[in-house]
């Protein structure tokens, strides 16, 4: 039973590393690639922003915490969006 789960995990590695010899993506989707990245970091930032702010303005305790958790979570997500996708980028697109 070893020698087969083996065998089978590497040949499934075995074929990640032929599969890095070919182009997975065009030019194209390089460049929308690349688009999402900044489209992604221009929303986190602005997220990150709109938290700042409303740290400033006059609501309650609860109001502000609900709205900065929101927030927060929103900036922190698109900020993974755009570590994913640079990943992508790396990996796929870099001559």
């Amino acid at each position: 039973m070893r020698k087969i789960i083996l065998i089978t995990l590497l040949s499934c590695s075995a074929s990640f590393v032929f599969a890095s010899e070919h182009d997975l993506l065009d030019a194209e989707s390089c460049k929308e690639t690349k688009e999402g990245i900044g489209y992604f970091l221009g929303i986190a930032d602005y997220l990150f922003k709109e938290n700042e702010k409303n740290n400033k303005t006059m609501q309650t305790e609860e109001e502000r915490k609900a709205n900065e958790k929101e927030l927060f979570g929103g900036a922190i997500a698109f900020s993974q969006l755009a570590a994913n996708y640079s990943t992508v980028y790396e990996v796929w697109c870099k001559d």
